[in-house]
């Protein structure tokens, strides 16, 4: 199991979690724009430090997720 940290890329968890693009979608607004359409291939943390976005409450989110859907 791959457990989801912030020096994964976008692309790297969507691909790890396809259900991680409804987290990502709730952020758009508060970054201003579509982070999946501008930053794919950017680690969590760099998305989050550009966006000043919390990295601890998106990783929460994505984590709780994964073994949501991991059972």
């Amino acid at each position: 199991m791959t457990i989801i940290n912030p020096n994964m890329s976008l692309l790297q968890i969507v691909e790890l979690s396809p259900q991680s693009e409804e987290v990502f979608h709730q952020y758009d607004d508060e970054a201003g724009c579509c982070l999946l359409c501008n930053n794919l291939f950017d680690s969590l943390e760099e998305v989050a430090r550009t966006y000043s976005l919390d990295l601890d409450q998106i990783l929460a989110k994505l984590i709780k997720l994964d073994h949501t859907m991991q059972q």
